[in-house]
């Protein structure tokens, strides 16, 4: 028997094939069901429309994504009560998809960021429309403390506007909405229409800077990690005081954190298709109409 499954977009209908039969655990069952079908929402989505969709009566489904919410799988948009994808579900599919060499080679780098420099280091991406943590070290002295799979603002950080760079500008005015942003600091970008200007300038140099806008007294750079096809699949950045005692300045970081996150991009095999590391988000920009 097939089953028929609805799409929000517009009125179409698919037609899928019968689930193989189910031989394991009940309750993991439905629940990897409750994950795939807000995975393929793309959005939020309400307990008895995955009730209604699973067949199932809303007790249970309710039962089951309270315990999901509890371990961090999905999460409650508490202004419309429905749920998305949370950010354990987010970090397995990041660190899946791009297998364990990336990470591994992620966190050596910001290890050595951390020790040799004093450099607060970050590996984050962006999923559904949000920015999370993958990966976080602190260094000595004045230490940033980020918990991994917290989600970080968008606007306001160098890792945030590498990875809203990497998308073209109607992308980023669906990701950032046309309100005004929100005033982190007295530094903060709050004009969606000013922030997705600025973003040209990060995809020419290929990488952003941040003084104050995020935390009072703290300066940031960010990178782009890329796969071979030049696609930004991540974003390395590091975060210090404005005065830190070593006497490294912001324009100093930027080579440090560009060649950092060249060398992570490397093992998901950048630079094998012959565009040089320094244009990848130029190139990108241009593909993606950044230049508007």
């Amino acid at each position: 028997m097939y089953r028929y499954s609805e799409q929000r977009a517009g009125t179409r209908r698919t037609i899928s094939p019968p689930r193989p039969a189910r031989s394991g655990s009940q309750s993991l069952e439905r629940g990897l069901d409750i994950l795939e079908m807000i995975e393929a929402e793309n959005g939020d989505i309400g307990v008895r429309e995955l009730a209604r969709r699973l067949e199932l009566s809303p007790t249970i489904v309710q039962r089951l994504v309270s315990s999901l919410a509890v371990r961090g799988y999905i999460e409650k948009n508490t202004e419309t009560s429905r749920y998305r994808l949370g950010h354990r579900s987010m970090i397995l599919g990041a660190s899946g998809e791009r297998g364990v060499d990336y990470l591994v080679t992620a966190r050596r780098e910001l290890d050595r960021l951390a020790h040799e420099h004093s450099l607060n280091g970050f590996v984050s991406v962006l999923r559904s429309g949000r920015a999370i943590y993958l990966l976080a070290v602190q260094a000595d002295g004045l230490a940033i403390r980020v918990s991994i799979g917290s989600e970080m603002a968008l606007h306001s950080t160098a890792a945030g506007k590498v990875l809203l760079a990497a998308l073209d500008d109607g992308e980023v005015r669906k990701v950032l909405g046309h309100r005004r942003l929100l005033a982190i600091t007295p530094h903060t970008v709050t004009d969606p229409a000013a922030l997705i200007a600025s973003l040209a300038k990060v995809r020419r140099q290929g990488y952003a800077t941040v003084v104050e806008e995020n935390i009072p007294g703290v300066l940031s750079v960010g990178a782009p990690i890329t796969d071979r096809t030049g696609a930004v699949v991540a974003a390395l950045s590091v975060a210090f005081p404005k005065y830190l005692e070593s006497g490294l300045t912001l324009q100093g970081s930027i080579p440090l954190v560009t060649a950092a996150a060249l060398r992570i991009s490397r093992t998901l095999g950048a630079g094998e298709l012959g565009m040089p590391p320094a244009t990848r988000l130029t190139a990108l920009g241009e593909r993606n109409g950044g230049k508007r």
